[in-house]
């Protein structure tokens, strides 16, 4: 098994335990759930992005290039996603980016606050501090694990062309 492979196959494992935890423990101010059950708002959803993490460390761990190009994908809409939803608005200095942020302002916060710089909660920090490597990670073993090139069959093995 290559080092990179092994490296998707551990960084999967964790997004795949981080999200779970994160979407179904209450874990207070963390993911504002304080009891079970929890009050899951993307059910559904999240069921069906804990199959997928699950299939993606399947096709990692078996080397299936149908998996492993299907995770690469999924895994960069999700990485297109969340910069468009929590980091470019951070980087840019919009009053309008107040809104979600007030909405996640009682969360936990790892990231300041600075003019209308609004931060994601420390969830989806942490959440994508280990999305956006899982993704790369993920990219570069599917790449690597590309199957042989095949050599042509000559009709008599001793023709030199």
């Amino acid at each position: 098994m290559t080092s990179l492979r092994q490296l998707a196959i551990a960084l999967l494992g964790a997004l795949l335990i981080y999200y779970e935890i994160f979407r179904w423990i209450p874990l207070g101010r963390w993911n504002w759930q304080f009891h079970f059950p929890v009050t899951n708002d993307q059910f559904y959803p999240d069921l069906v992005i804990g199959a997928l993490l699950l299939w993606f460390l399947w096709s990692f761990t078996r080397q299936s290039r149908p998996g492993m190009i299907t995770a690469c994908v999924l895994l960069s809409l999700w990485v297109v996603v969340h910069l468009f939803d929590w980091w470019i608005p951070y980087l840019r200095n919009l009053p309008q980016n107040g809104g979600r942020y007030s909405f996640y302002r009682p969360h936990t916060q790892l990231l300041p606050v600075i003019g209308h710089h609004y931060p994601p909660d420390a969830g989806h920090a942490i959440l994508d501090l280990i999305l956006y490597p899982t993704c790369l990670v993920a990219l570069f073993a599917t790449l690597k694990s590309r199957s042989p090139k095949t050599v042509p069959i000559r009709a008599n093995p001793r023709d030199p062309r």
